[in-house]
């Protein structure tokens, strides 16, 4: 059962700054609202902007340590795996929100911290 405070438990709420290697630029927080807006209000969104706002999204949500948002977040990829609108091209998707600088390098990563996050829920799902 996931835990209703903390949507990355293990990993302490705290920690969410460091949990990914790029947070946003103040450009890419326009745009991330922006392809937000239009994903909540069902407007045609290509898969390049969903990659985004997938990317983004989770970002936005830990940097500003917001379980809320991460369970939003989380919400957003479940509704899209749902839909048959899976992660293809990330990488590229990625790229170009660093080319565009509307993502940046996170000075506070802590590199393997996502990774306790997975293995918890790897650990968890085979024991069930």
């Amino acid at each position: 059962m996931p835990d209703p405070q903390n949507p990355l438990f293990p990993v302490d709420i705290d920690d969410y700054p460091g949990l990914f290697d790029y947070v946003l630029t103040a450009d890419g927080l326009i745009y991330f609202q922006n392809l937000k807006r239009k994903y909540i209000l069902g407007k045609e969104i290509i898969l390049d902007e969903y990659n985004k706002l997938r990317l983004m999204y989770v970002y936005y949500a830990t940097a500003n340590r917001n379980p809320k948002e991460v369970f939003a977040w989380q919400d957003v990829c479940i509704t899209l795996d749902d839909r048959g609108i899976f992660e293809k091209g990330m990488y590229q998707s990625k790229e170009d929100l660093k080319n565009d600088l509307m993502i940046i390098e996170n000075p506070n990563y802590q590199s393997g911290l996502y990774r306790i996050y997975t293995e918890h829920v790897k650990e968890k799902m085979n024991s069930k």
